[in-house]
C-alpha cells in the first residue's frame, strides 16, 4: 500500500513534517509539467508508463536480497545480478532502474506483474510519466527539454533527498520554449522512503507519494494539428527518402497547422543542443523559393498595370544581357503572362520586373505575407510580453540593404524569378496560398487554439486573426486571377504530373539555384491546394540541396500528400 499526501508548493508545513521530509529519501515520478494534444484530443506528449525504483540498503544486507530472488529480478530485467547488485549499491539515494544507460528502463505490462508478486524489500514498481514517444519525429515545431542550471520550486529545497528519473528541465525549442511560463506546472510527484540517521531506509515504514493538490494543474495544450495527418506526411517523407526539407499542411479555411514536417527529423529526447542545424524546424526557415516567387512578380505586375493579361512576350531561351537565359534552352516562342506563369518562363518575368521598381515587388510581397514574420502572436498575453507559437521563425526576405536603393536591374529580374537574395520559408509559402483563397487577406497560423486546466475549464483561448500589413493588401480580382492561372499550371504548365492526383489541385512550382559547401544544388518547391472546387488544404513542399539533374521531388511528393489528404477527408 503506498500512502499519497497532497501538497502545495508555498504550503505552510509544520515544523514536525518539515522534518520528516528531511528524513526521507525520494525520486521524481512526474515533473508536472503541461501536456500537448492534437486538434482531436489525441496526446502528442505524455505517457504513462512503469519502472523500478531501487532504494538503497546497506551493503551487508544480504538477507534482504536473496540470491535467488536478485537473479529473478535480473533476468525480468534482461540484466544479469552483478550489474542489477552494481548499480542498486552504487547510488545513495532512490533512484530508477536504468540498467546502465541514460533514461529509465521502461516495463511491459508482463514485467511489471511479475516484479510485484517477488515483493523483494527496496524495489518497487511505480507509474513514471514520460514525455516524448520514443522515435525520430519531423514535428520540429514541438521542441525538445533541457536540463535547467539548478533544481527550481519545491525541489531546490529538498535536492539532496530527491533523485529524479529526468533532470528538472525547461523548454529549449518550439512550444515547449514559448509557453515555459505555462507550461512548468507547480511542482513534481514524488515517491519517498523514511530512512534512519545513516541513511538506510526504515522497512516498516511504508513510501508515500507526495503530490500537488491544485485541481487546476498541470495544464493541456491545445494544438492545430491533427496527429493522424502528422504521421501520415511523416512517413510520406521516410518513403520517398527526402533528406533535407519541409512539408507545411494549413486548413484552407483559417490557416490553422494541420501538419508541419522537417527533414532531417530529430529525437526531442536527445537532442544536443550544440547542434541546432541538424534539428532546427526548416518549416520555419527561409530558403531561396525560386518560380514560386513569381506569383508575387505577377501579382505586382497587375496590381501596378505594367503588363495586361492580352501582351504578348517572345521568348528564345537566352535573353541577351546578364548572362541570364530561360529553363527551356530553345525557348517558348510567344507567351501571353498567363502562359508564361504556366510555363514558368523566365523570360516573361525578366520583361515584367523591367516595368517594376524594386519597391513595387517588396511591397507587394509584404501585402501577400512574405518578408516578414507571419505566425500567430500575442502581446502582453498570459503575464508574457509576447506570445508566439512559432519558436526561431525567420521573417525571410526580398532584397538585401546592398540593393535596396539601387537601381541594378539585373538584380530586380533576378528577384522577381526568386533567385539574387530572397528567401521564404515553407510557412510563408502554404500561408501565400491560403491568402489567395482569402481574397487577399493574410491571416496568421495559429500552431495553438486553447490551454485548458487540468479539471477541463479553458485558461487561454488563441483566436483568430489576421497579419495584417502596413501598407494593405492585394485585391480580390488580382487574388482570383492568381489562383485561376495555378490551375492552368496544372492544366497546360510545369504541373502536369498533378493532373491524375486523386483531387483536383492548383498549385506553383519552382526551382532554386544554390550552392552547398561549394557545390551547385537545387531547391525544388510545389505549393497548392485542392480540391479546387472546394478549398481544404494549402500545401507548401520544398526538397532541399538535392542535385541539379534530379526530378523533381517537390512536385511528386505534393501529389503524395495531396492524395493522403484527399484518402482521409
Amino acid at each position: 500500500m503506498v500512502q499519497v499526501n497532497r501538497t502545495v508548493p508555498g504550503d505552510q508545513r509544520s515544523m514536525r513534517e518539515m522534518s520528516v521530509l528531511q528524513r526521507e529519501r525520494g525520486v521524481m515520478l512526474d515533473s508536472g509539467r503541461g501536456q500537448f494534444t492534437d486538434v482531436h484530443g489525441r496526446p502528442l506528449t505524455g505517457k504513462l508508463q512503469w519502472g523500478v525504483v531501487l532504494f538503497p540498503q546497506e551493503h551487508s544486507s544480504k538477507g534482504n536480497r536473496k540470491e535467488g530472488e536478485l537473479s529473478q529480478m535480473a533476468s525480468i530485467l534482461h540484466t544479469n545480478t552483478d550489474q542489477l547488485r552494481e548499480e542498486w549499491e552504487k547510488e545513495k539515494t532512490p533512484h530508477l532502474w536504468t540498467g546502465g544507460q541514460s533514461e529509465p528502463v521502461l516495463l511491459n505490462d508482463k514485467q511489471r506483474e511479475r516484479l510485484r508478486e517477488l515483493h523483494i524489500q527496496g524495489a518497487d514498481v511505480y507509474p513514471v510519466m514520460t514525455r516524448y514517444f520514443p522515435k525520430p519525429a519531423g514535428s520540429q515545431w514541438l521542441g525538445y527539454l533541457n536540463e535547467q542550471p539548478e533544481p527550481a520550486g519545491r525541489l531546490k529545497e529538498h535536492q539532496d533527498e530527491v533523485r529524479q528519473p529526468f533532470a528538472m528541465k525547461s523548454g529549449a525549442a518550439g512550444l515547449e520554449r514559448t509557453l515555459e511560463p505555462l507550461l512548468r506546472g507547480i511542482g513534481p510527484t514524488l515517491v519517498t522512503r523514511m530512512v534512519s540517521g545513516s541513511g538506510q531506509i526504515i522497512p516498516e515504514i511504508e513510501p508515500r507519494v507526495i503530490a500537488p493538490a491544485n485541481v487546476h494543474y498541470p495544464l493541456t495544450v491545445e494544438t492545430t494539428i491533427d496527429a493522424r495527418l502528422q504521421q501520415g506526411i511523416e512517413e510520406l517523407t521516410q518513403a520517398s527518402v527526402l533528406q533535407e526539407g519541409a512539408v507545411v499542411v494549413l486548413d484552407a479555411g483559417n490557416a490553422d497547422v494541420r501538419a508541419m514536417v522537417s527533414r532531417p527529423f530529430y529525437q526531442p529526447q536527445h537532442v544536443d543542443p550544440r547542434q541546432q542545424s541538424s534539428w532546427g524546424n526548416r518549416a520555419v526557415q527561409g530558403a531561396v523559393p525560386g518560380s514560386i516567387f513569381k506569383i508575387v512578380t505577377a501579382a505586382a505586375a497587375l496590381e501596378n498595370r505594367v503588363a495586361s493579361r492580352e501582351e504578348k512576350f517572345h521568348c528564345e531561351g537566352a535573353y541577351g544581357k546578364y548572362g541570364f537565359s530561360c529553363w527551356k534552352h530553345h525557348g517558348h516562342g510567344e507567351l501571353n503572362l498567363e502562359e508564361g506563369f504556366a510555363q514558368s518562363c523566365n523570360i516573361v518575368f525578366a520583361e515584367t520586373a523591367r516595368r517594376l521598381r524594386m519597391e513595387q515587388l517588396e511591397q507587394t510581397a509584404d501585402r501577400l505575407g512574405l518578408g516578414r514574420m507571419v505566425g500567430w502572436q500575442a502581446q502582453q498575453a498570459a503575464g508574457m510580453p509576447v506570445l508566439k507559437h512559432f519558436d526561431h521563425e525567420e521573417s525571410g526576405r526580398i532584397q538585401t540593404e546592398a540593393v535596396k536603393y539601387s537601381d541594378d536591374e539585373g538584380a530586380r529580374i533576378q528577384t522577381a524569378i526568386g533567385q539574387r537574395d530572397v528567401l521564404v520559408t515553407p510557412l510563408q509559402a502554404a500561408n501565400l496560398i491560403v491568402t489567395l483563397l482569402h481574397d487577399g487577406k493574410v491571416s496568421a497560423p495559429r500552431l495553438v487554439q486553447r490551454i485548458r486546466y487540468a479539471d477541463g475549464d479553458t485558461m487561454l483561448d488563441m483566436p483568430l486573426h489576421d497579419s495584417r500589413s502596413a501598407i494593405g493588401q492585394i485585391s480580390p480580382a488580382t487574388a482570383h486571377l492568381l489562383l485561376s492561372w495555378m490551375n492552368t499550371v496544372v492544366r497546360e504548365g510545369t504541373g502536369k504530373s498533378l493532373q491524375h492526383a486523386k483531387w483536383h489541385t492548383a498549385g506553383k512550382s519552382g526551382t532554386a539555384q544554390v550552392m552547398q559547401k561549394g557545390e551547385p544544388k537545387n531547391h525544388q518547391w510545389f505549393i497548392g491546394y485542392g480540391p479546387v472546387e472546394e478549398p481544404k488544404y494549402a500545401v507548401a513542399v520544398l526538397v532541399q540541396n538535392v542535385s541539379p539533374n534530379s526530378s523533381h521531388q517537390a512536385a511528386a511528393l505534393f501529389r503524395k500528400v495531396m492524395d493522403y489528404l484527399a484518402a482521409s477527408s
